[in-house]
């Protein structure tokens, strides 16, 4: 689904709306921020720890795997030239371990993680906004 749209709210606080929802990211006060919400690199880390999880559940519920639960954390260990994620995975529920094998296979399914390891070629536009008649308007 397509970010909808962007409204500045603060600082570099910023209201996000996809999919009908409103997200607020921001960024800590180290960096000028407020620390309101989470901040753009929280949300590349979350997509990946929730792509996981729904993928492993989505598999074991068809499977009839007595997954109860799992727990994703993710984290940017490196950026630049080469960036580097680490994503630790913990499956809870009586698992044997030819299924907790399965399930770590599937999770190396996930669009999210697929998505991050082809990379994407991002093409941008810069559009022309017509600024309103009262100057004051602007935040």
């Amino acid at each position: 689904m397509p970010v909808e749209s962007t409204k500045r709210i603060g600082v570099l606080e910023y209201e996000i709306t996809t999919s009908g929802h409103d997200l607020i990211t921001d960024v800590p006060q180290k960096l000028g921020g407020n620390n309101a919400g989470p901040s753009p690199h929280d949300y590349l880390e979350t997509a990946l720890a929730a792509c996981t999880a729904i993928t492993l559940q989505t598999y074991a519920n068809r499977k009839d795997i007595p997954l109860t639960s799992s727990e994703i954390k993710i984290r940017i260990v490196r950026e630049g030239t080469a960036n580097q994620m680490l994503r630790e995975i913990k499956l809870f529920g009586e698992l044997t371990e030819e299924q907790r094998n399965s399930l770590f296979a599937v999770a190396e399914k996930c669009p999210i993680l697929k998505f991050l390891e082809r990379g994407a070629k991002i093409e941008s536009h810069l559009l022309r906004v017509r600024p309103p008649a009262d100057p004051g308007l602007w935040i």
